[in-house]
Protein backbone atom coordinates (compact mmCIF):
# COMPACT_ATOMS: atom_id res chain seq x y z
CA UNK A 1 0.00 0.00 0.00
CA UNK A 2 1.60 3.35 -1.10
CA UNK A 3 1.52 6.31 1.32
CA UNK A 4 -1.50 7.48 2.66
CA UNK A 5 -3.65 4.76 0.47
CA UNK A 6 -6.36 3.01 2.29
CA UNK A 7 -6.77 -0.70 2.52
CA UNK A 8 -9.38 -2.43 4.09
CA UNK A 9 -8.72 -4.97 6.93
CA UNK A 10 -11.78 -5.87 9.70
CA UNK A 11 -14.65 -4.09 11.37
CA UNK A 12 -15.97 -4.02 14.90
CA UNK A 13 -19.26 -4.07 16.01
CA UNK A 14 -20.64 -1.95 19.17
CA UNK A 15 -23.88 -0.97 21.16
CA UNK A 16 -23.80 2.32 18.64
CA UNK A 17 -24.00 0.54 15.38
CA UNK A 18 -21.31 -0.83 12.90
CA UNK A 19 -17.52 0.68 13.01
CA UNK A 20 -15.31 0.07 9.63
CA UNK A 21 -11.86 0.00 10.68
CA UNK A 22 -9.93 1.24 7.71
CA UNK A 23 -5.84 -0.09 7.18
CA UNK A 24 -3.84 2.79 5.78
CA UNK A 25 -5.42 5.35 7.54
CA UNK A 26 -3.55 8.49 8.32
CA UNK A 27 -3.98 8.87 12.31
CA UNK A 28 -2.27 11.52 14.20
CA UNK A 29 -0.21 10.60 17.35
CA UNK A 30 -0.93 11.94 20.55
CA UNK A 31 2.69 12.55 21.19
CA UNK A 32 6.44 12.13 18.76
CA UNK A 33 7.66 9.05 19.26
CA UNK A 34 10.48 8.55 21.63
CA UNK A 35 14.30 9.51 19.78
CA UNK A 36 12.38 11.47 17.16
CA UNK A 37 13.28 14.73 16.17
CA UNK A 38 11.59 16.94 14.30
CA UNK A 39 12.47 20.90 12.56
CA UNK A 40 10.11 22.72 10.47
CA UNK A 41 12.20 25.15 7.82
CA UNK A 42 10.68 28.05 6.50
CA UNK A 43 8.87 26.49 3.74
CA UNK A 44 6.38 24.33 5.91
CA UNK A 45 8.86 21.56 5.43
CA UNK A 46 10.25 18.75 7.60
CA UNK A 47 14.27 19.13 6.92
CA UNK A 48 15.17 16.39 8.63
CA UNK A 49 13.72 13.32 10.56
CA UNK A 50 15.46 10.83 13.24
CA UNK A 51 13.35 7.98 13.28
CA UNK A 52 15.29 6.03 16.17
CA UNK A 53 18.66 6.88 15.52
CA UNK A 54 18.44 7.18 11.50
CA UNK A 55 18.48 10.17 9.98
CA UNK A 56 17.07 11.01 6.57
CA UNK A 57 16.36 13.78 4.58
CA UNK A 58 12.49 14.15 3.64
CA UNK A 59 10.27 16.83 2.37
CA UNK A 60 6.96 16.05 3.78
CA UNK A 61 4.99 18.23 5.42
CA UNK A 62 3.93 17.81 9.59
CA UNK A 63 0.55 16.77 8.90
CA UNK A 64 1.26 14.15 6.50
CA UNK A 65 5.02 12.85 8.10
CA UNK A 66 3.68 12.84 12.25
CA UNK A 67 0.82 10.56 11.02
CA UNK A 68 0.11 7.18 12.91
CA UNK A 69 -0.93 4.39 8.98
CA UNK A 70 -3.35 1.83 10.10
CA UNK A 71 -1.23 -1.40 8.63
CA UNK A 72 -3.24 -4.41 10.47
CA UNK A 73 -6.68 -4.72 12.16
CA UNK A 74 -7.31 -8.41 13.14
CA UNK A 75 -9.02 -10.42 15.64
CA UNK A 76 -6.85 -11.93 18.32
CA UNK A 77 -7.58 -13.25 21.32
CA UNK A 78 -11.07 -11.83 22.96
CA UNK A 79 -11.03 -8.33 20.39
CA UNK A 80 -9.21 -7.13 17.96
CA UNK A 81 -5.56 -6.27 17.50
CA UNK A 82 -5.07 -2.53 15.62
CA UNK A 83 -1.50 -1.77 14.36
CA UNK A 84 0.36 1.34 12.73
CA UNK A 85 3.38 3.12 11.88
CA UNK A 86 2.99 5.57 14.80
CA UNK A 87 5.34 7.84 12.67
CA UNK A 88 8.28 5.66 12.42
CA UNK A 89 7.94 4.01 15.92
CA UNK A 90 5.30 1.06 15.10
CA UNK A 91 2.71 0.80 17.77
CA UNK A 92 0.00 -2.24 18.62
CA UNK A 93 -3.51 -1.53 20.85
CA UNK A 94 -5.27 -4.40 22.24
CA UNK A 95 -9.02 -3.36 21.63
CA UNK A 96 -11.63 -4.85 23.72
CA UNK A 97 -15.66 -4.15 24.26
CA UNK A 98 -14.29 -0.60 22.76
CA UNK A 99 -11.80 0.26 25.70
CA UNK A 100 -8.46 0.65 24.38
CA UNK A 101 -5.35 -1.01 26.27
CA UNK A 102 -2.24 0.69 26.56
CA UNK A 103 -0.01 0.89 23.25
CA UNK A 104 2.76 -1.65 22.65
CA UNK A 105 5.98 -2.39 20.71
CA UNK A 106 4.79 -3.36 17.24
CA UNK A 107 7.82 -3.88 15.76
CA UNK A 108 7.62 -6.50 13.24
CA UNK A 109 4.07 -6.80 13.60
CA UNK A 110 3.71 -3.07 11.64
CA UNK A 111 6.21 -1.71 9.01
CA UNK A 112 8.14 2.04 10.29
CA UNK A 113 6.54 3.39 7.14
CA UNK A 114 3.17 2.30 4.89
CA UNK A 115 4.77 -0.55 2.74
CA UNK A 116 2.95 -2.61 0.11
CA UNK A 117 4.89 -5.89 0.32
CA UNK A 118 3.88 -7.12 3.70
CA UNK A 119 2.20 -9.87 5.30
CA UNK A 120 0.84 -10.63 8.36
CA UNK A 121 -1.04 -13.59 9.69
CA UNK A 122 -2.39 -13.91 12.88
CA UNK A 123 -3.49 -17.40 13.96
CA UNK A 124 -5.09 -17.28 17.68
CA UNK A 125 -2.10 -16.21 19.59
CA UNK A 126 0.52 -16.55 16.45
CA UNK A 127 1.52 -13.74 14.62
CA UNK A 128 3.82 -14.13 11.14
CA UNK A 129 4.91 -11.21 9.44
CA UNK A 130 7.35 -10.50 6.60
CA UNK A 131 8.09 -7.20 8.66
CA UNK A 132 11.32 -6.18 9.19
CA UNK A 133 11.99 -5.48 13.19
CA UNK A 134 14.43 -3.02 12.56
CA UNK A 135 15.17 -0.54 10.08
CA UNK A 136 18.83 -1.73 10.41
CA UNK A 137 17.99 -5.17 9.27
CA UNK A 138 18.73 -4.74 5.16
CA UNK A 139 16.71 -5.05 2.22
CA UNK A 140 16.55 -9.10 2.29
CA UNK A 141 12.90 -10.05 3.13
CA UNK A 142 12.24 -12.43 5.71
CA UNK A 143 9.19 -14.38 6.76
CA UNK A 144 8.98 -14.46 10.70
CA UNK A 145 7.27 -16.19 13.64
CA UNK A 146 6.92 -12.75 15.88
CA UNK A 147 4.94 -13.93 18.30
CA UNK A 148 3.81 -17.60 19.96
CA UNK A 149 6.56 -20.03 19.76
CA UNK A 150 10.00 -18.65 19.14
CA UNK A 151 10.97 -16.49 17.05
CA UNK A 152 11.82 -17.85 13.46
CA UNK A 153 13.07 -16.44 10.50
CA UNK A 154 13.56 -17.52 6.45
CA UNK A 155 17.26 -18.12 5.64
CA UNK A 156 18.68 -15.29 3.25
CA UNK A 157 19.08 -17.19 0.76
CA UNK A 158 16.09 -19.03 -0.27
CA UNK A 159 14.27 -16.39 -1.56
CA UNK A 160 15.30 -13.98 -4.39
CA UNK A 161 13.70 -10.85 -3.81
CA UNK A 162 10.34 -11.58 -2.91
CA UNK A 163 7.14 -9.43 -3.61
CA UNK A 164 4.83 -11.27 -0.72
CA UNK A 165 0.88 -11.57 -2.19
CA UNK A 166 -1.04 -13.55 0.61
CA UNK A 167 -0.69 -15.99 3.31
CA UNK A 168 -2.90 -18.71 5.12
CA UNK A 169 -2.56 -21.47 7.81
CA UNK A 170 -4.00 -24.93 7.24
CA UNK A 171 -5.00 -27.19 10.54
CA UNK A 172 -4.66 -30.87 9.26
CA UNK A 173 -5.99 -34.34 11.34
CA UNK A 174 -2.85 -34.32 13.67
CA UNK A 175 -1.58 -30.63 15.17
CA UNK A 176 2.00 -31.35 14.77
CA UNK A 177 0.83 -31.05 10.63
CA UNK A 178 -0.71 -27.95 10.81
CA UNK A 179 0.65 -25.64 7.73
CA UNK A 180 1.46 -22.32 7.17
CA UNK A 181 1.27 -21.54 3.10
CA UNK A 182 2.13 -18.22 1.68
CA UNK A 183 2.45 -17.00 -2.10
CA UNK A 184 4.79 -14.73 -3.46
CA UNK A 185 6.85 -13.83 -6.99
CA UNK A 186 10.58 -13.66 -6.90
CA UNK A 187 13.16 -13.06 -9.58
CA UNK A 188 13.90 -15.96 -12.15
CA UNK A 189 17.04 -17.69 -11.28
CA UNK A 190 16.82 -18.14 -15.00
CA UNK A 191 18.34 -15.28 -16.69
CA UNK A 192 17.75 -16.19 -20.41
CA UNK A 193 15.96 -13.90 -22.76
CA UNK A 194 13.35 -16.27 -23.44
CA UNK A 195 12.80 -16.64 -19.64
CA UNK A 196 9.71 -14.61 -17.72
CA UNK A 197 11.89 -12.20 -15.31
CA UNK A 198 9.52 -13.46 -12.08
CA UNK A 199 8.31 -17.01 -10.99
CA UNK A 200 5.55 -17.17 -9.15
CA UNK A 201 5.25 -19.58 -6.11
CA UNK A 202 3.86 -21.09 -2.65
CA UNK A 203 6.07 -22.38 0.34
CA UNK A 204 5.18 -24.27 2.94
CA UNK A 205 6.09 -24.09 7.09
CA UNK A 206 5.16 -26.92 9.68
CA UNK A 207 3.54 -24.31 12.36
CA UNK A 208 5.32 -25.95 14.71
CA UNK A 209 8.91 -26.16 13.70
CA UNK A 210 11.26 -25.43 16.70
CA UNK A 211 14.09 -24.44 14.51
CA UNK A 212 17.70 -25.81 14.02
CA UNK A 213 19.83 -27.82 16.65
CA UNK A 214 22.89 -25.68 15.80
CA UNK A 215 23.67 -22.01 16.72
CA UNK A 216 23.59 -20.88 13.31
CA UNK A 217 19.94 -22.47 12.61
CA UNK A 218 18.48 -22.07 16.07
CA UNK A 219 16.50 -18.94 14.99
CA UNK A 220 16.05 -20.11 11.23
CA UNK A 221 12.33 -22.01 9.92
CA UNK A 222 13.71 -25.61 9.12
CA UNK A 223 10.91 -26.92 7.14
CA UNK A 224 10.81 -23.90 4.52
CA UNK A 225 10.21 -25.79 0.76
CA UNK A 226 8.74 -23.98 -1.86
CA UNK A 227 7.02 -24.92 -4.97
CA UNK A 228 6.01 -22.96 -8.79
CA UNK A 229 2.80 -22.34 -9.57
CA UNK A 230 1.89 -23.01 -13.12
CA UNK A 231 -0.99 -21.31 -15.10
CA UNK A 232 -1.00 -22.09 -18.40
CA UNK A 233 -3.77 -22.44 -21.33
CA UNK A 234 -2.73 -25.31 -23.36
CA UNK A 235 -4.53 -24.51 -25.93
CA UNK A 236 -3.25 -21.29 -26.68
CA UNK A 237 0.01 -22.06 -24.62
CA UNK A 238 -0.30 -18.73 -23.02
CA UNK A 239 1.57 -18.25 -20.04
CA UNK A 240 0.49 -15.98 -17.06
CA UNK A 241 3.34 -16.12 -14.66
CA UNK A 242 3.12 -12.90 -12.61
CA UNK A 243 0.59 -14.06 -9.54
CA UNK A 244 -1.12 -10.49 -8.44
CA UNK A 245 -3.52 -11.96 -5.69
CA UNK A 246 -5.07 -14.80 -4.03
CA UNK A 247 -8.18 -15.75 -2.42
CA UNK A 248 -9.05 -19.08 -0.49
CA UNK A 249 -12.01 -21.03 -0.10
CA UNK A 250 -12.21 -23.22 2.76
CA UNK A 251 -13.88 -26.99 2.82
CA UNK A 252 -14.59 -28.98 5.68
CA UNK A 253 -11.65 -31.13 4.52
CA UNK A 254 -8.64 -29.31 4.30
CA UNK A 255 -7.18 -31.24 1.05
CA UNK A 256 -10.57 -29.94 -0.61
CA UNK A 257 -10.07 -26.02 0.52
CA UNK A 258 -9.21 -23.98 -2.40
CA UNK A 259 -7.04 -21.36 -3.91
CA UNK A 260 -7.83 -19.15 -6.33
CA UNK A 261 -4.87 -17.51 -7.83
CA UNK A 262 -5.47 -14.47 -9.82
CA UNK A 263 -2.43 -14.11 -12.50
CA UNK A 264 -1.34 -11.33 -15.10
CA UNK A 265 1.13 -11.63 -18.35
CA UNK A 266 3.72 -9.60 -20.31
CA UNK A 267 0.87 -8.47 -22.42
CA UNK A 268 -2.03 -6.87 -20.48
CA UNK A 269 -3.97 -10.19 -20.05
CA UNK A 270 -5.48 -12.28 -17.10
CA UNK A 271 -6.29 -15.44 -15.59
CA UNK A 272 -7.66 -17.53 -12.75
CA UNK A 273 -6.47 -20.73 -12.16
CA UNK A 274 -7.48 -22.97 -9.21
CA UNK A 275 -5.66 -25.07 -6.88
CA UNK A 276 -6.25 -27.47 -4.60
CA UNK A 277 -4.47 -27.69 -1.29
CA UNK A 278 -4.03 -31.52 -1.29
CA UNK A 279 -2.81 -30.88 -4.35
CA UNK A 280 -0.52 -28.02 -2.71
CA UNK A 281 0.30 -30.58 -0.42
CA UNK A 282 0.98 -33.70 -2.10
CA UNK A 283 3.56 -31.94 -4.11
CA UNK A 284 6.09 -30.88 -1.14
CA UNK A 285 5.02 -34.28 -0.01
CA UNK A 286 6.00 -36.69 -2.99
CA UNK A 287 8.95 -34.54 -5.53
CA UNK A 288 12.59 -34.76 -5.78
CA UNK A 289 14.40 -31.30 -4.67
CA UNK A 290 15.40 -29.67 -7.50
CA UNK A 291 19.50 -29.87 -8.07
CA UNK A 292 19.72 -32.05 -5.25
CA UNK A 293 20.89 -36.02 -6.51
CA UNK A 294 22.28 -37.19 -2.71
CA UNK A 295 20.69 -39.72 -0.96
CA UNK A 296 16.95 -39.15 0.94
CA UNK A 297 17.29 -38.27 4.78
CA UNK A 298 15.01 -40.34 7.15
CA UNK A 299 13.45 -37.03 7.84
CA UNK A 300 12.60 -35.54 4.39
CA UNK A 301 13.17 -31.80 4.09
CA UNK A 302 9.98 -29.80 4.78
CA UNK A 303 8.64 -32.73 6.99
CA UNK A 304 6.47 -31.97 9.66
CA UNK A 305 8.08 -33.52 13.13
CA UNK A 306 6.19 -34.52 16.32
CA UNK A 307 5.51 -31.84 18.78
CA UNK A 308 8.84 -30.62 20.55
CA UNK A 309 11.08 -32.01 18.86
CA UNK A 310 14.03 -30.21 15.96
CA UNK A 311 14.23 -30.65 12.31
CA UNK A 312 17.46 -33.18 12.23
CA UNK A 313 20.73 -30.99 11.13
CA UNK A 314 20.84 -32.73 8.20
CA UNK A 315 17.79 -32.76 6.49
CA UNK A 316 17.88 -28.94 7.46
CA UNK A 317 21.29 -28.56 5.65
CA UNK A 318 19.43 -30.26 2.68
CA UNK A 319 16.54 -28.05 2.27
CA UNK A 320 18.51 -24.99 2.78
CA UNK A 321 20.81 -25.37 0.32
CA UNK A 322 17.96 -26.99 -2.05
CA UNK A 323 14.78 -25.53 -0.78
CA UNK A 324 12.76 -25.89 -4.47
CA UNK A 325 10.65 -28.83 -5.23
CA UNK A 326 10.79 -30.28 -8.94
CA UNK A 327 7.35 -30.97 -9.40
CA UNK A 328 5.00 -28.07 -10.13
CA UNK A 329 1.87 -27.05 -8.73
CA UNK A 330 -1.02 -27.28 -11.33
CA UNK A 331 -4.51 -26.21 -11.41
CA UNK A 332 -7.14 -28.47 -10.47
CA UNK A 333 -7.62 -31.97 -12.64
CA UNK A 334 -9.46 -33.09 -14.75
CA UNK A 335 -8.46 -30.09 -17.35
CA UNK A 336 -5.75 -28.57 -15.58
CA UNK A 337 -5.79 -25.26 -17.24
CA UNK A 338 -7.59 -21.66 -15.98
CA UNK A 339 -10.40 -21.03 -14.54
CA UNK A 340 -10.80 -18.38 -17.59
CA UNK A 341 -8.30 -15.97 -18.97
CA UNK A 342 -9.26 -12.76 -21.02
CA UNK A 343 -8.07 -9.25 -22.05
CA UNK A 344 -8.21 -7.33 -19.38
CA UNK A 345 -6.03 -6.40 -16.35
CA UNK A 346 -7.03 -7.55 -13.02
CA UNK A 347 -5.62 -6.32 -9.43
CA UNK A 348 -7.85 -8.00 -7.23
CA UNK A 349 -9.94 -11.22 -6.35
CA UNK A 350 -12.56 -12.38 -3.87
CA UNK A 351 -14.71 -15.12 -4.16
CA UNK A 352 -18.07 -15.45 -2.63
CA UNK A 353 -20.29 -19.02 -2.48
CA UNK A 354 -23.77 -18.40 -2.81
CA UNK A 355 -26.63 -20.59 -2.68
CA UNK A 356 -29.21 -21.36 -5.39
CA UNK A 357 -32.76 -22.81 -5.10
CA UNK A 358 -32.54 -26.74 -4.77
CA UNK A 359 -29.49 -26.34 -2.82
CA UNK A 360 -26.95 -25.87 -5.63
CA UNK A 361 -24.30 -23.23 -4.32
CA UNK A 362 -21.92 -21.44 -6.84
CA UNK A 363 -19.20 -19.58 -6.74
CA UNK A 364 -19.39 -15.76 -7.60
CA UNK A 365 -15.79 -14.08 -8.23
CA UNK A 366 -15.28 -10.37 -7.85
CA UNK A 367 -12.35 -9.00 -10.18
CA UNK A 368 -11.27 -5.76 -9.87
CA UNK A 369 -9.26 -3.90 -12.86
CA UNK A 370 -6.61 -1.31 -12.92
CA UNK A 371 -9.08 1.11 -14.53
CA UNK A 372 -11.45 1.36 -10.98
CA UNK A 373 -14.08 -1.07 -12.12
CA UNK A 374 -15.28 -4.30 -10.67
CA UNK A 375 -15.98 -7.60 -13.23
CA UNK A 376 -18.89 -9.87 -11.27
CA UNK A 377 -18.11 -13.06 -12.91
CA UNK A 378 -20.39 -16.58 -12.13
CA UNK A 379 -18.74 -19.96 -12.15
CA UNK A 380 -20.97 -22.20 -13.77
CA UNK A 381 -21.08 -26.03 -15.12
CA UNK A 382 -20.59 -24.96 -18.34
CA UNK A 383 -17.65 -22.01 -17.61
CA UNK A 384 -17.89 -18.30 -16.29
CA UNK A 385 -19.97 -15.84 -17.15
CA UNK A 386 -19.04 -11.91 -17.09
CA UNK A 387 -22.31 -10.82 -15.80
CA UNK A 388 -21.55 -7.11 -14.37
CA UNK A 389 -19.21 -4.23 -14.74
CA UNK A 390 -19.47 -2.13 -12.06
CA UNK A 391 -17.92 1.35 -11.86
CA UNK A 392 -16.80 1.74 -8.32
CA UNK A 393 -15.37 5.57 -8.06
CA UNK A 394 -15.58 8.47 -10.26
CA UNK A 395 -12.50 9.23 -12.27
CA UNK A 396 -11.50 5.64 -12.68
CA UNK A 397 -10.01 5.79 -9.57
CA UNK A 398 -7.50 2.44 -8.73
CA UNK A 399 -8.86 0.18 -6.64
CA UNK A 400 -6.30 -0.59 -3.83
CA UNK A 401 -7.57 -2.78 -2.02
CA UNK A 402 -10.90 -5.27 -1.81
CA UNK A 403 -12.33 -7.12 1.34
CA UNK A 404 -15.63 -9.64 1.18
CA UNK A 405 -18.16 -9.54 4.19
CA UNK A 406 -19.26 -13.06 3.44
CA UNK A 407 -22.22 -12.74 6.77
CA UNK A 408 -24.11 -9.62 5.10
CA UNK A 409 -22.89 -10.25 1.40
CA UNK A 410 -21.41 -6.88 1.19
CA UNK A 411 -17.76 -5.37 -0.62
CA UNK A 412 -15.71 -3.09 1.01
CA UNK A 413 -13.39 -1.41 -1.80
CA UNK A 414 -10.83 0.90 -1.19
CA UNK A 415 -8.56 3.56 -3.04
CA UNK A 416 -6.41 6.19 -2.41
CA UNK A 417 -8.75 8.56 -0.52
CA UNK A 418 -12.32 6.83 -0.12
CA UNK A 419 -13.70 3.56 0.97
CA UNK A 420 -17.28 2.19 0.14
CA UNK A 421 -19.73 -0.67 0.60
CA UNK A 422 -21.39 -2.17 -2.28
CA UNK A 423 -23.91 -4.78 -1.92
CA UNK A 424 -22.99 -7.79 -3.65
CA UNK A 425 -26.12 -8.64 -5.03
CA UNK A 426 -26.95 -5.34 -6.82
CA UNK A 427 -29.94 -6.48 -8.50
CA UNK A 428 -30.99 -3.33 -8.91
CA UNK A 429 -28.43 -2.60 -11.94
CA UNK A 430 -31.27 -4.69 -14.08
CA UNK A 431 -33.80 -2.08 -13.67
CA UNK A 432 -36.56 -4.14 -12.79
CA UNK A 433 -36.53 -5.87 -16.16
CA UNK A 434 -37.67 -9.34 -16.15
CA UNK A 435 -35.15 -10.38 -18.95
CA UNK A 436 -32.80 -8.75 -17.81
CA UNK A 437 -32.65 -9.97 -14.26
CA UNK A 438 -32.97 -13.70 -15.43
CA UNK A 439 -31.04 -13.82 -18.82
CA UNK A 440 -28.21 -12.06 -16.80
CA UNK A 441 -28.02 -15.59 -14.85
CA UNK A 442 -27.04 -13.43 -11.52
CA UNK A 443 -27.47 -16.29 -8.80
CA UNK A 444 -28.08 -13.29 -6.45
CA UNK A 445 -31.41 -12.79 -7.98
CA UNK A 446 -34.57 -13.73 -8.80
CA UNK A 447 -37.71 -11.80 -10.44
CA UNK A 448 -41.16 -11.67 -8.54
CA UNK A 449 -43.68 -9.67 -7.78
CA UNK A 450 -42.49 -7.23 -10.49
CA UNK A 451 -39.14 -6.44 -9.23
CA UNK A 452 -35.61 -8.18 -9.44
CA UNK A 453 -34.94 -9.20 -5.90
CA UNK A 454 -31.87 -10.33 -3.95
CA UNK A 455 -31.74 -13.85 -2.23
CA UNK A 456 -30.57 -11.75 1.01
CA UNK A 457 -33.46 -9.22 0.20
CA UNK A 458 -36.13 -12.01 -0.15
CA UNK A 459 -35.36 -13.30 3.07
CA UNK A 460 -36.42 -10.47 4.94
CA UNK A 461 -39.73 -10.51 2.57
CA UNK A 462 -42.59 -11.97 4.10
CA UNK A 463 -45.41 -14.20 2.61
CA UNK A 464 -49.13 -13.03 1.71
CA UNK A 465 -52.20 -15.02 0.22
CA UNK A 466 -51.29 -12.47 -2.73
CA UNK A 467 -47.71 -11.91 -2.97
CA UNK A 468 -45.71 -15.60 -2.52
CA UNK A 469 -42.00 -15.10 -1.73
CA UNK A 470 -39.57 -14.38 -4.84
CA UNK A 471 -38.78 -17.67 -6.79
CA UNK A 472 -35.45 -18.03 -7.89
CA UNK A 473 -33.73 -21.09 -9.46
CA UNK A 474 -30.19 -22.74 -10.21
CA UNK A 475 -28.20 -20.48 -13.04
CA UNK A 476 -28.80 -22.25 -16.38
CA UNK A 477 -32.25 -23.01 -15.44
CA UNK A 478 -34.15 -19.98 -13.92
CA UNK A 479 -38.03 -21.44 -14.19
CA UNK A 480 -39.77 -18.74 -11.71
CA UNK A 481 -43.54 -19.72 -10.78
CA UNK A 482 -44.57 -16.29 -9.57
CA UNK A 483 -48.17 -15.29 -9.73
CA UNK A 484 -49.23 -12.97 -12.93
CA UNK A 485 -46.40 -14.51 -15.24
CA UNK A 486 -47.17 -15.00 -18.99
CA UNK A 487 -44.72 -14.45 -21.35
CA UNK A 488 -42.40 -17.59 -21.87
CA UNK A 489 -38.29 -17.13 -22.89
CA UNK A 490 -38.05 -21.14 -24.34
CA UNK A 491 -33.92 -20.56 -23.95
CA UNK A 492 -34.20 -20.32 -20.74
CA UNK A 493 -37.58 -21.19 -19.63
CA UNK A 494 -38.34 -18.37 -18.04
CA UNK A 495 -41.83 -16.77 -17.48
CA UNK A 496 -42.28 -13.15 -17.20
CA UNK A 497 -45.31 -10.94 -16.75
CA UNK A 498 -46.85 -8.39 -19.65
CA UNK A 499 -45.12 -4.61 -19.02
Amino acid sequence: MGKGGFGLKGEQRDGEGRKIWVEGAACAPHDLPPGEEMRENAGGLWEAVRCRGRHSRLLFPLQEDSRNYLTLVERYGDGLLVCGTGACAPTCWNVTQRKESLPWDGRGIAPFTPDSNTLVVVDGQDIYSTIKKSQQNGKIPRFRRVRGGGELYTSDTVMQNPQFVKATTLRHEEPHQDKIYYFFREDNPDKSPEAPRNISRVAQLCKEDKGGTSSLSASKWTTFLKATLICVDPVTKGNFNWLQDVFFVPADDWRRSKVYGLFTNTWGSSAVCVYSFGDIDSVFRTSRLKGYGGPTPEVKPGQCVPSGQHTPSETFKIADSHPEVEERVEPLSPSRSPLFHNKHRYQKIGVHEVAAAGGQRYNVLYLATDKGTIHKVVELPDGVQNIMEIQVFPNKDPIQSMILDHTRAVLYVGSGSRVLELPMAMCGAYRNNCHSCVLARDPYCGWANGSCLSLALSRCVGPSPKHPHPQRSPPGAWAGVGLGWRRWSPKFGVLCADP
